[in-house]
């Protein structure tokens, strides 16, 4: 998506008459939404002197994630406060505008070589970091989110199944009909309703800032109202599997590290949230899965086979294991 300084500029004196913005720096990271860090002055009162404007290349999307953090921000958790949210009519995309967050990712610097060296550190303490935030999240009270989701943005999928037929769709739309037959069988199997909670449904170190011991949670788009295992699956998938380019002799060692990291991530969540079932995991494990796998196949159709260095690439291989031993079809990564 192409940006110009000029309508980044233009969209914050359109929303606050009489400021001042800086040049706009395009910030790295993201995969799907154009994000800028600008610096302000003569923006209103609470309004830091630096803001995040994400450029989200979908309407509905955009605007979903924009509620989603908006909401969770009000009930107190840490996330960037969003003070504009709005349609980007020339690309059909949505803008909004936020407390830019100096915080770093977790895992920030660290190549694959780098994160082994630091496997014992890690080990202590990434997984309870991982589970304390998922633990927060699921105690926010969803009710208020989903209202302000619902006027927002009334066609996104905000629930399991919804998400599930979202999937089918894009199966069918790539061309992948092994993933289309494992999402059936999913959704003759799809667990009991249990214990419904707000999930973040992209919670890994990277969408985690940590700013003086504080971390703070970006990127919402993934978000939905779910079983607490729709993140666990999610966030254990790749911890056991880290998307991190290891040299050949070395992928067992990361393989071995990545399995411990989800085991003790799992335990610290079941301590930080006695009332956690962990029998629907495998299968929302394959669920994250068959998306991973649908979303690497896309993005090979347009990069090629390295599918433009995204990181699922690395954790399709265990992907379509986990699909085809929860469903027992045989799917390719």
């Amino acid at each position: 998506m192409t940006i110009v300084v000029d309508e980044i500029e233009g969209l914050l004196r359109d929303a606050w008459p009489g400021v001042t913005p800086g040049s706009a720096v395009s910030l790295s990271g993201g995969f799907w939404a154009s994000m800028f860090r600008v610096p302000v002055t003569g923006q209103p009162d609470g309004v830091g002197s630096e803001v995040v404007v994400r450029v989200a290349p979908h309407q509905a999307m955009g605007a979903k994630e924009a509620e989603v953090q908006r909401t969770v921000a009000a009930q107190g958790f840490p996330t960037p406060q969003v003070w504009v949210s709005q349609g980007d009519e020339a690309r059909d995309g949505w803008w909004s505008v936020m407390d830019f967050s100096p915080g770093a990712p977790l895992l920030a610097g660290l190549d694959g070589v780098a994160a082994l060296r630091r496997a014992p550190s890690l080990a202590r303490r990434l997984p309870v970091q991982l589970a304390e935030v998922a633990a927060a999240l699921h105690r926010v009270d969803p009710a208020p989110v989903t209202v302000a989701v619902q006027a927002a943005a009334p066609g996104v999928a905000w629930s399991t199944g919804a998400v599930l037929d979202q999937l089918r769709a894009g199966a069918d739309a790539c061309g992948r009909a092994d993933v289309a037959r494992a999402l059936d069988q999913l959704a003759q199997d799809t667990p009991e309703n249990g214990r419904e909670v707000l999930c973040h449904g992209d919670l890994h170190p990277f969408n985690i800032l940590d700013h003086d011991g504080t971390l703070v949670v970006i990127d919402w788009t993934g978000a939905v109202v779910a079983d607490p295992c729709f993140d666990l699956a999610f966030t254990a998938l790749l911890l056991a599997n880290p998307p991190l380019a290891l040299p050949g002799p070395m992928r067992p060692l990361g393989q071995t590290a990545g399995r411990f990291l989800a085991r003790r991530f799992l335990a610290a969540y079941a301590r930080a949230d006695r009332d956690v079932s962990m029998a629907p995991l495998p299968w929302f494990r394959a669920l994250h899965s068959a998306r991973v796998l649908i979303e690497v196949t896309n993005l090979r159709a347009v990069h090629g086979p390295g599918a433009g260095g995204h990181p699922f690439t690395l954790v399709a291989p265990a992907a379509a294991a986990h699909v085809t031993a929860v469903t027992g079809i045989e799917v390719e990564s």
